[in-house]
């Protein structure tokens, strides 16, 4: 994921964690002492530093684990935002460690060090050492497939975290207040919509007397998750993800952007942004910016907007009521039937890899601290710490999202937390499958404090059922240097795509006379061989 994503998706996890295959004693402050009472084995582990995580050395959970497994960790750690470069420089000096627990490792990395011996396959050491790992390869179906090279090994583990709302994060928040008052229902179809933001421009819905209605907004890719106001709207026309633009029919990878359907939905908000529906800031503000007018002080002035959950823009802090006039707008039908939601699931990048600096009994000792990891009661004490300071079990009256009867219940107080040493902080490998997360107890008002994770779910069920029936994966393995120019042709190809739609939309190019040289441009950017590319790297994993 990239950092945005990333960003929403952890704060949605503070309020929810998951779990799969629990075992052992969940009170994480009492000490599990070595049955065999043979030395600990030392790792030298290199890991990001979570910022709210005062000292992985002296860490709750840390030590915890050491005296669990019977191991020493010899911490290598930098800070997040320097943690791919300083990992690159690593494996570029040769001066790496045995593990790299929280290694961010694409699967062009995983492919790469693991031809060249720096990452040792875990395929056996899985077999012998890693009955939870194994377990998870039959209980999630795109787990295996998608860390297995095309060499058949599997170089790294990685963080599951089926987040239902971050799967179908491409939301749009429209003022539901406004459209009672106006006597609109929610909009349906894009025309629906369009008609929608005429009235909320035009007839003073705030009703403060003034023409300061601000119809849609958004913040561009990538200053905020999915608050790009194309992700949504353009998923009625075409699908449209946001960050690849492919889309995939019988297993053949296609390029959405110089496609006449994508034309259609440049045509739409072109329509909409020249009518002054658009806010013009949306394509060059940040999310802080989008906050300011979600949060307006004296009256709402925001109609609708585009972000990956609803609290992103509008404060939903308790005692905070605008948040509350908001709701999810399902996905729009455009003119031809077109009507999808963008879609994330999948394995993103690998977290740990062993190197060829561990000896057998080292390599051994890592593996069953990832099949640890991989447990429940790891998840719980690697992002709560100890029982009955931020979770506890929860009450038999308690229920979850689905009405079930609940597991667990988060302290209020956890999520503003700003230091502690008690956990990890999602650091590292852990297995968090969607069933757990919905399994901690919310409160049943989904308006009421408390009941955000419960709201989220509410407004995810809307877009479950507009996913493609085929998708190109989130990440996958390919050649190194196929990878290397795939991720030259990317930057170079996205930023044209996200430049030129800009200017389709705000007018500054014209989509009846220049749209043939924008799609000619795609070619001269060597469009067609970086299709080539990622249809060989589909047809490797997926095709055999």
């Amino acid at each position: 994921m990239n950092k945005t994503i990333m960003a929403g998706c952890a704060w949605a996890l503070s309020l929810m964690l998951l779990v799969t295959a629990c075992s052992g004693n969940l009170e994480g402050d009492k000490e599990a002492v070595p049955k065999d009472g043979n030395a600990p084995i030392t790792l030298s582990v290199f890991s990001g530093q979570r910022a709210d995580v005062e000292n992985l050395e002296t860490n709750t959970f840390s030590k915890y684990v050491e005296n669990k497994l019977n191991i020493k960790f010899k911490w290598e750690v930098v800070p997040n935002a320097g943690l791919n470069d300083k990992k690159q420089l690593l494996l570029a000096s040769g001066d790496y460690p045995e593990l790299f627990l929280d290694g961010n490792l694409t699967q062009a990395e995983q492919l790469k060090y693991g031809q060249q011996g720096v990452f040792i396959p875990l395929n056996d050491l899985i077999d012998q050492y890693a009955p939870n790992v194994k377990r998870a390869f039959k209980d999630i179906p795109y787990l295996q497939k998608g860390i297995t090279a095309p060499d058949g090994k599997i170089y790294s583990i990685p963080q599951i975290n089926e987040c239902y709302h971050c799967w179908y994060a491409q939301k749009m928040w429209i003022n539901t207040k406004w459209l009672e008052k106006l006597g609109l229902s929610m909009p349906t179809t894009t025309e629906e919509y369009y008609q929608v933001l005429k009235a909320f421009k035009e007839k003073d819905p705030n009703g403060n007397g003034k023409a300061d209605e601000i119809p849609l907004s958004g913040a561009g890719d990538p200053a905020t998750w999915h608050g790009n106001i194309d992700g949504f709207l353009m998923s009625a026309f075409i699908y449209n993800n946001s960050a690849d633009y492919f889309t995939m029919k019988d297993g053949k990878v296609d390029f959405a952007p110089n496609k006449p359907e994508w034309k259609k939905g440049l045509e739409y908000m072109n329509r909409l942004y020249k009518e002054g529906l658009i806010d013009q800031a949306s394509f060059t503000q940040n999310q802080d910016g989008l906050k300011q007018l979600g949060n307006n002080p004296d009256t709402a002035i925001l109609g609708s907007y585009t972000a990956g959950h609803i609290g992103m823009v509008v404060d939903t802090a308790p005692g905070k009521t605008r948040h509350k006039d908001y709701d999810a707008v399902p996905p729009l039908k455009g003119p031809d039937g077109v009507q999808l939601s963008g879609y994330f699931a999948g394995v993103g990048n690998g977290t740990f890899a062993i190197t060829n600096k561990a000896s057998k009994e080292k390599a051994i000792a890592a593996m069953k601290l990832a099949d640890y990891m991989y447990t429940e009661e790891a998840a719980l004490l690697s992002i709560f710490g100890p029982e009955g300071k931020w979770w506890s079990k929860a009450k038999p009256e308690e229920k979850d999202v689905r009405g079930r009867p609940a597991k667990y219940i988060t302290a209020p107080e956890f999520d503003s937390i700003q230091q502690q040493n008690e956990h990890w902080s999602q650091m590292g490998s852990s297995l968090r499958t969607r069933d757990y997360r919905e399994s901690f107890a919310v409160p049943q008002d989904p308006l009421g404090n408390g009941g955000y994770e419960y709201r989220l779910y509410l407004a995810t069920q809307k877009y479950e059922k507009y996913q493609p029936k085929e998708m190109y994966p989130i990440s996958i393995f390919m050649d190194p240097q196929d990878a290397d120019a795939a991720n030259q042709l990317r930057t170079t190809i996205n930023a044209y795509v996200k430049t030129s739609m800009v200017e389709f939309i705000i007018g500054r190019k014209n989509l009846n006379n220049d749209w043939d040289a924008y799609v000619k441009g795609l070619d001269g950017l060597n469009l067609p061989q970086y299709m080539k590319i990622y249809q060989k790297a589909y047809d490797s994993v997926y095709k055999k």
